[in-house]
């Protein structure tokens, strides 16, 4: 068994689905190439972040599930079909609510866009509970996946802000690492405008597009794509805010 023949069972391997006799060859190879070695465990890694990070959510339903008993109990006060319909428009928005869906979405926004501002809404500025890494090991481990070096998740960040968590999540279906920046001005240890923070989302690309900007509700997205990347930067800033961390996130990328 050649090194190519390990990579590609890696996977299989990893998580325990690959045939016992395949199985003891590639743990037999690995005891003998440092390289593979090193490669297995750099995917064990990433395995357990993967989990760690985007399987363990979970959808709390209490607040929607009260809002659906206020509004039925609201219902009552109508008379007829319309109360019915009421309801009916009421939960169904809420059910859309729950599933992600915004009415920020337009027929025109590409749909990551408009996932990535959703995401940057709830986590970031709405606070949801989440599973984030805010140690460098972790952090450096998930962006080294997608490409992407220490040193250049530091020149991310403009004159004044750190990097302060970072987590993988799903956009329109893919998985993207998602850095938050934070300003450092503080009083009292609190931040004087936590909407000065933004969001860097970093996943696979599907074709090179030059950079692009959307206002989505209250965020601004830009965003763009080279050969083997996608990047977008989530901000309430303002568009030209989105634009120049764009900007200057590609002449880094």
């Amino acid at each position: 068994m050649n090194c190519k023949d390990v990579l590609d069972l890696a996977p299989l391997y990893l998580t325990g689905e690959l045939e016992s006799t395949r199985a003891e060859q590639v743990a037999a190879h690995a005891k003998v190439c440092p390289s593979c070695a090193r490669e297995l465990g750099q995917q064990k890694t990433f395995d357990a972040l993967l989990r760690q990070s985007v399987l363990a959510e979970h959808f709390d339903g209490s607040r929607v599930e009260g809002e659906v008993r206020r509004l039925i109990a609201q219902s009552s006060q109508r008379s007829g079909s319309q109360r019915w319909m009421f309801a009916l428009a009421g939960i169904a928005a809420l059910l859309l609510l729950a599933l992600g869906i915004r009415t920020i979405f337009s027929s025109q926004a590409e749909p990551v866009y408009a996932a990535a501002a959703l995401d940057h809404r709830l986590e970031i500025v709405n606070r949801q509970p989440r599973k984030w890494f805010t140690d460098r090991a972790s952090i450096e481990t998930l962006a080294g996946r997608q490409g992407i070096s220490g040193s250049a998740i530091d020149a991310m960040a403009p004159a004044g802000y750190h990097l302060a968590q970072g987590k993988l999540c799903r956009l329109d279906g893919k998985i993207f690492l998602h850095l938050v920046y934070v300003s450092d001005v503080y009083v009292n240890d609190v931040h004087v405008n936590d909407a000065q923070n933004f969001s860097v989302f970093l996943g696979p690309a599907d074709g090179a597009a030059a950079i692009h900007a959307e206002t989505q509700g209250a965020e601004h997205v830009a965003g763009f794509r080279d050969r083997q990347l996608s990047v977008l930067i989530v901000t309430e800033q303002s568009g030209d805010a989105a634009l120049r961390l764009a900007r200057s996130t590609a002449a880094i990328i």
